[in-house]
């Protein structure tokens, strides 16, 4: 998976934007808390995921001598 592709960080940027709305919307109703909850620790779990992805990414391209432009 290439994680450097912008427009693929874009996409997940709006869908996370999306959720977290959609989680506020919920809490500020009083309904469904749990799945406001569970969805908040979904798009943080999956963004810590794709970060420590990124950084091993960097880190094996910086071992190899690889620059990308």
């Amino acid at each position: 998976m290439e994680l450097r592709d912008p427009r693929g960080w874009v996409f997940y940027y709006l869908i996370c934007f999306v959720a977290l709305l959609w989680v506020g919307f919920l809490s500020a109703q009083g309904v469904m808390i749990f799945v406001s909850l569970f969805l908040t620790l979904i798009v943080l779990g999956f963004s810590a995921i794709l970060c420590v992805m990124l950084i091993m990414e960097l880190r094996k391209d910086k071992e190899d001598g690889k620059t990308h432009d």
